[in-house]
Order: structure tokens, then C-alpha cells, then sequence
């Protein structure tokens, strides 16, 4: 398994916001608050019912704009204050916008003051913004001020089961970002769970904070419980799939994600989960078919048009998927990776010279993508640009061998600086996961050279040490499918 550090935590709670388990219907909510002497004109409280409708549905931009509606008139509204800080700082947080959160952070303030610290709810949006300041801004004070404050209420304010469970597993999120061991935060969301058995947002935390510590027992666990406890909620299944598949389970992440469709068929990222583990598995036929159905739901998607394009190219349909990757670009212009991958389809058809120029294109929106290297200047001598090419790569030339990487040392085999036997010697001894992608691209690009210089005979072997790497994620072993018409 693939070792995470465990303050990634707070990116991985997706739907489960910080407020998930206290922001739930307008009825639950106003209950909260309708001991206060606090006198709303009709259109107010049907602001407030609308900013809480928007924040449930995830429109917080549209939650603000109505708790705005409120305290432009009645700017110490409570309700409409906590509203506001909630939309403000999971605004924030999508956007990794810490002025935001600070914003969302000081409205929570004024809500806890206007109420006289009288709901403990109050203070979720003030937690979850000051910690994941804590994580946009690399400063754990900020988490360690969440954690002060969070043990300040659960030992000095008198609160329902839920309120503590929440206030609980905000401390155990701040716990985890300044804390080495997971010990406390464990401690907490377990603490929120006993008081709250289906406390949703504490059972994903403690599954999440197990699997990114490599504890996959307890994690497995943690995830079971959330099964048991929500055995009829697609997301509890989608999370312990999203694990199996880190495990390298495929057969039961598979299941996990189609059991998550059945309860909820227009779950999007199911469809999208189901799509990739399909494709893990070589059934790239199904992949498709769950790659159009995530589409039916967001026709406007440009990645999952990506998806889809994939998988058509895993099944050699060729035409299908560069129509998806042209969707993918019209729809998102400035996404090099969609450029790179059309260019990666034509490259495939041999149709060089339109490879080049999205290859040039994604280069051109993001100078960083090195991989694309031997691609480009493969492209560029095969639609006839031999010496443009050499002219754009003489820095690689010039470059101290002791300073050359993987991708220079391919880029200066096609350039002919360097012999087979001296690529392949350079693959990575260490890492057996990377030598065989390496050997897999290797392996492709001698073949691509010598299919161009001695004949296809010469190229066949390499073509064919490519495809058993079995490799399937690398644009190398889909360019030796199409070489051999192997799909």
C-alpha cells in the first residue's frame, strides 16, 4: 500500500463535511436556535430556510448570498452569521481560499458571541476553518488553537450527545495535524462514535486516519463499522472500495463500487470508481459502458470524457476516442493533460505531425510535463522536423551524464547519442515498480527507432518485451498495442 501521511486527512472526508452531522434539515437546525428571543420578519426567516437549503445542497455561494440578505438588516443574526461562516469556510476549502476561511472563521466568532456561547454548533465552522488553516497555511498553531479550544467547550459547555460527538471529532481532525501518532485523534473520533454510533463524518475520520497511518487491519475495520452502521448508504461502500482498491483488492473494490450504484444509480463518483477498477482489471469494454454512464449524469465533464477515451483506446478504438479527447479539450482548453493525450492517440495512429502539435500545445500550457519529451522530438523527426527537433533538445545533449534522468536518457536514444544496450542499462535497480515501467518504455522506443531505421522485423521483439510488462497505465504499452494490433 501506498504510505500517505495522515495530514492529508482533512482532503479526504469529501462529502462528509466538517458539518455534516449537525447542518442536516432546516427543521433539526431551527430547533437549535427558536429559544431565542430573537424577532425575524417572515421574509428573513424564509432567507434563513433558503441559506440552509443552498448549504445542504452544497451551493455555499448561494447560502452566503442569502444569510447576507439577513444581516444586512439584522447584522447580529446568529443563525444567519453560523450559516455564513459555514458557507464561507467550506468555500474556502474548496478553493484553498484562506481569506475565505478566515472570513468564515470570524463570522463563526460573532455567531458564538450573538448566541452567548448558548449552541455548541456554533463553534464547528470556527474548528474546521482554523484547522484546515492549520493545513493551507502549514502553520499547526492553528490546529493546535482548535484543539485548545475544542477541549475549552467539551469541558465547560453542557451539550446534547450529538453536539459533543461533533465537537469531538473536530478536536481528533486538529489532533491529526499536528500530532505524529494518531493516538489521540483515534481516541476522539472512537470517543464521538460511542456516543454517536452512526456519527458518519467520525467513521470515515477513524477508517481514513487508519488506512493513511498503514494500519490496514484496523482500517478494514473502521470501514466494516461504517458498512454496519450505513448499510443502505452508498458512500460507506464507495470509501471501503476506495480502500480494497489501495490494497490492491480489486475484486472486492469492484464490488464495493457496484453495490454503491445499486443503492444510489446516480452516485457519480461510484460510476467513475467502477470505470477505473474496471480498467485495472482488463475489462476495459465495461469500463466504457461505466465511463458513459457516469456522463449521463455530467454530460459537461471533460475528464470523464478522458475516461471513456481510454478506454476506447484499450480496445483500439481509435476514432471514438479521439472524438472524446477533442470533447475533452473544447470543454476544458487549458487542460494540458487533455492536449497530451489526443497528441498521444494520433501519435498511436502514426498520424505524427498532429501528435506534435498537441504535444506542443500541453508543453506550451505547462512547461513542467517532461515526460512528453521523447514523444515530441518521436514526433517531430517522424513528420519530417528531424532537425527542428535536434535544435530543441540540444540542451539534453549538453546536459552532464551525471545530471541525465530516465527521460533524458530516452530522448538521447532517439536523438542516436546513445546506444540500446545504454538505455536499458539506465533502468532504475531499485524500485521494481518504476524499472518495469521504464523497461516497458524502453522497450517501446527501441522498437519505434529500429522500425524506422532497420525494418519492423528488428522492432517486433521490443514491441513484444513492451506488451510483458504488462504496464497497462503507460501510453508506451497502449503506442506497442497499436504496433501489434494486440488489444
Amino acid at each position: 500500500m501506498n504510505m500517505l501521511g495522515i495530514k492529508s486527512v482533512l482532503k479526504t472526508s469529501g462529502i462528509f463535511s466538517a458539518f455534516a452531522a449537525l447542518l442536516l434539515a432546516p427543521a433539526v437546525y431551527a430547533q437549535g436556535v427558536s429559544a431565542q428571543p430573537v424577532s425575524l420578519t417572515q421574509e428573513q426567516s424564509q432567507a434563513l430556510e433558503k441559506a440552509q437549503a443552498a448549504y445542504d445542497s452544497r451551493q455555499y455561494d448561494q447560502a452566503i448570498e442569502m444569510a447576507n440578505s439577513v444581516l444586512s438588516t439584522n447584522p447580529k443574526q446568529d443563525q444567519a452569521l453560523f450559516l455564513r461562516a459555514s458557507g464561507r469556510v467550506e468555500l474556502g476549502i474548496q478553493t484553498a481560499n484562506a481569506a475565505m476561511i478566515r472570513d468564515g472563521v470570524a463570522d463563526a466568532r460573532s455567531a458564538i458571541e450573538a448566541s452567548q456561547s448558548k449552541h455548541p454548533n456554533y463553534f464547528l465552522p470556527y474548528l474546521y476553518g482554523m484547522t484546515n488553516l492549520s493545513l493551507i497555511e502549514e502553520r499547526p498553531e492553528h490546529a493546535e488553537t482548535s484543539i485548545g479550544v475544542a477541549t475549552q467547550i467539551l469541558e465547560k459547555l453542557e451539550m446534547s450527545p450529538a453536539h459533543r460527538a461533533s465537537i469531538l471529532y473536530q478536536r481528533g481532525l486538529a489532533e491529526l495535524q499536528v500530532d505524529e501518532e494518531i493516538t489521540r485523534a483515534v481516541t476522539d473520533f472512537k470517543a464521538a462514535i460511542n456516543l454517536e454510533p452512526k456519527h458518519m463524518p467520525a467513521l470515515t475520520a477513524l477508517a481514513d486516519a487508519y488506512a493513511m497511518s498503514g494500519m490496514e487491519q484496523e482500517a478494514i475495520g473502521a470501514f466494516n463499522q461504517m458498512v454496519t452502521a450505513f448499510p443502505e448508504h452508498p458512500i460507506a461502500y464507495n470509501n471501503r472500495g476506495m480502500f480494497y482498491k489501495e490494497l490492491d483488492k480489486k475484486d472486492l473494490a469492484l464490488a464495493d463500487f457496484q453495490k454503491a450504484i445499486q443503492l444510489e444509480p446516480k452516485f457519480f463518483v461510484a460510476h467513475i470508481n467502477t470505470g477505473y477498477i474496471q480498467m485495472e482489471l482488463g475489462q476495459a469494454a465495461n469500463a466504457q459502458r461505466s465511463f458513459t454512464n457516469a456522463l449521463a449524469l455530467q454530460p459537461e465533464n471533460p475528464s470523464v470524457y478522458a475516461l471513456r477515451a481510454n478506454a476506447l483506446l484499450r480496445q483500439g478504438n481509435s476514432d471514438g476516442a479521439i472524438a472524446d479527447y477533442n470533447k475533452a479539450i473544447e470543454l476544458s482548453p487549458n487542460n494540458p493533460m487533455a492536449h497530451a493525450d489526443l497528441g498521444f492517440a494520433y501519435f498511436f495512429l502514426k498520424n505524427y505531425d498532429a501528435a506534435f502539435k498537441q504535444f506542443d500545445a500541453a508543453i506550451n500550457i505547462n512547461g513542467r510535463l517532461r515526460f512528453l519529451d521523447p514523444w515530441i522530438y518521436g514526433s517531430m523527426v517522424l513528420s519530417g522536423r528531424a532537425q527542428d527537433g535536434n535544435n530543441r533538445f540540444a540542451g539534453t545533449v549538453a546536459k552532464p551524464e551525471t545530471e541525465r534522468d530516465w527521460i533524458d536518457m530516452v530522448t538521447l536514444y532517439l536523438m542516436g547519442k546513445i546506444d540500446e544496450q545504454m538505455l536499458l542499462s539506465k533502468v532504475n535497480p531499485e524500485d521494481d515498480e518504476v524499472a518495469n515501467a521504464q523497461r516497458c518504455e524502453g522497450h517501446f522506443f527501441v522498437g519505434l527507432r529500429k522500425s524506422n531505421l532497420t525494418g519492423r522485423a528488428d522492432a517486433v521483439p521490443h514491441f513484444e518485451a513492451c506488451l510483458k510488462t504488462g504496464a497497462k497505465h503507460l501510453s508506451a504499452y497502449r503506442a506497442a498495442q497499436f504496433e501489434m494490433q494486440q488489444f
